[in-house]
């Protein structure tokens, strides 16, 4: 008997060092619109993966920095508002469509307005209109001129780069000034009468006292985006090493399954990918 319960015992030590000895860690950092999208649509698999370590930090690294992280092996998963460059392609990363969410203009829910047009926004950006309809004074947030979420704007139309050219030539010293999407959000919420663009993920992700605008009479929502009837989206992409691990794989897998899917769908994105991959 002294025997069997020393052989079951070791038994149990060996499995418990071998499940140890199989963990992992995986770190995951990037866009602010989808760190915390991403971290509660991956709840039910994390738990059910209870051996591995899921780590999304905060804050936000930004497109870039993640990317930099990861190839720099301080990061597992980079989550990109953009697709890779041809360098960062040839450097041993590969990317994952995840999916897209629409691209937004955000005021307070305050301010009395419920739609805006691209006219207007360029507007806005350029200082020619100061104002809301009741007289209050916009308080533009912008983002920084390498930032993703600004390259998305200039592609818009000339028109648009050459507006928020000015808006970041006129902007005075202390202005606002939103490093990453969750420092954009937090602020049209404490702003009052402010202005901002970001995804409609982020608008989602915590109860703020903010609202997306309709944009040129089409709602912000998924179906609008999927038909092609609302205009502007910002895609999400999955960044990894082509030596990444089968743990690794195995997340990426689960994010484009069918239940990863329609989990991505209550985040705010849909897996449908635009004709184009900026607007």
């Amino acid at each position: 008997m002294a025997v069997l319960r020393i052989v079951s015992l070791l038994i149990g030590f060996l499995s418990a060092w071998l499940a140890n000895a199989s963990a992992e860690t995986v770190r995951i950092n990037g866009t602010g619109s989808a760190i915390l999208s991403v971290k509660r649509v991956l709840e039910p698999y994390m738990t059910a993966h209870s051996q591995d370590s899921y780590e999304t930090t905060l804050p936000p690294m930004g497109s870039g920095g993640a990317i930099k992280a990861l190839l720099e092996g301080h990061l597992d998963i980079a989550l990109s508002g953009r697709p890779l460059k041809k360098e960062e392609q040839a450097a041993n990363l590969q990317q994952f469509w995840l999916g897209q969410s629409p691209f937004v203009v955000v005021v307070p829910k305050q301010v009395a307005l419920q739609n805006i047009t691209l006219a207007q926004v360029a507007d806005i950006y350029a200082g020619r209109q100061k104002r809301w309809p009741d007289g209050s004074r916009i308080r533009v947030i912008l983002r920084p001129i390498a930032d993703a979420d600004t390259a998305l704007l200039n592609s818009i139309s000339p028109a648009m780069a050459e507006a928020l050219k000015l808006a970041h030539a006129n902007r005075q010293p202390g202005a606002a000034l939103a490093d990453t999407d969750i420092d954009l959000v937090s602020m049209i919420d404490k702003v009052p009468d402010s202005f901002g663009t970001v995804s409609l993920s982020m608008v989602l992700a915590e109860p703020r006292a903010i609202k997306a605008l309709s944009l040129d009479e089409v709602e912000p929502t998924l179906a609008n985006l999927e038909n092609h009837r609302y205009p502007l989206s910002k895609p999400l992409y999955l960044i990894m090493r082509h030596d990444a691990s089968p743990t690794l794989r195995a997340l990426v897998a689960y994010l484009q399954s069918d239940e990863g899917k329609q989990r991505m769908v209550g985040q705010g994105f849909t897996s449908q990918q635009p004709r184009r991959l900026s607007p």
